[in-house]
């Protein structure tokens, strides 16, 4: 091994949203390709330093050749998740601002958690950190940003017409556009070893973020009734996030036994978890 490679070959992969058995085999599979152009340098007479240079520098710049990889393999997500959190810190403001101006009063706490929040997912986008598992830690900003919209968008109910309305729907499209995000970074590309198994983790991660996104609403929907005719805050409010703990589990569960090739099990699991929210909401409605 020829640490310099070694070097060239992680700055190249630090910029992708690879996870780590991607990483590695994305490593691996580029020091191959620099290994064998470094091999041709040298059987046409040049030096072993002077190879090894001319083989880097035939590559690319690393930090652009991981930007690159990083778009080929998942396309427009940078521009995208840039676009959200410059629109979402643009709406931020706007709604605060309006609050302030129009009813005299304004969520300070709202306004510094959804700005973190939405700094964050820019931060983490621009300056990726090699470190994190990346695509969880985007998943987790994309779920606190969701939230966080939706809060927004009920803020943004208060203000006068018709910048009520103007701001209501552009809340509702900054959140449906957070959605798809999730599904985006959750499903894309998820990595396996066998291709089967790559198509039967789509749809497990299909499933539970469906699940996920229905069982979230009923919980923001009881909350949201209990806020309004409860006549004060009760810590039975925290009975809202047993189903949440439990779809976790149950996802958990499903990834745990997919990995084991369980594949059936793990089908099961995921159909009732979805039936038993589709009966939840069938009686509900009835």
């Amino acid at each position: 091994m020829i640490p310099a490679f070694e070097r060239f070959i992680s700055i190249v992969v630090k910029q992708t949203d690879c996870n780590a058995e991607e990483r590695e085999d994305l490593k691996e599979e580029l020091l191959s390709h620099l290994y064998c152009a470094y091999e041709d340098l040298q059987k046409q007479g040049y030096p072993e330093e002077e190879a090894m240079k001319m083989a880097m520098e035939n590559f690319g710049d690393e930090k652009e050749v991981g930007k690159q990889l990083q778009h080929a393999m998942y396309p427009y997500r940078r521009e995208m998740m840039i676009g959200l959190a410059g629109v979402s810190l643009l709406f931020i403001y706007s709604t605060y601002l309006l609050q302030l101006f129009i009813i005299g009063d304004a969520e300070m706490i709202w306004l510094c958690l959804a700005v973190l929040v939405s700094a964050s997912i820019l931060t983490l986008t621009m300056h990726p950190v090699a470190a994190l598992n990346r695509r969880l830690m985007v998943n987790g900003l994309l779920i606190a940003h969701i939230l966080l919209a939706i809060y927004g968008s009920l803020l943004a109910g208060y203000v006068d017409s018709p910048y009520s309305s103007i701001l209501v729907w552009l809340w509702i499209g900054i959140i449906l556009f957070s959605i798809i995000l999730v599904y985006r970074t959750t499903i894309y590309d998820y990595p396996s070893s066998s291709q089967t198994l790559q198509k039967d983790a789509k749809r497990i991660h299909f499933v539970n973020l469906t699940v996920g996104l229905l069982v979230m609403a009923l919980s923001l929907f009881l909350l949201w009734a209990f806020m309004i005719f409860a006549a004060e805050m009760s810590a039975s409010l925290l009975l809202l996030a047993i189903p949440l703990v439990i779809w976790a589990v149950l996802y958990a569960i499903q990834l745990r036994l997919l990995a084991a090739h369980r594949k059936k099990t793990a089908y099961s699991v995921a159909a009732f978890q979805l039936l038993s929210i589709v009966a939840v909401i069938v009686i509900w409605i009835s």
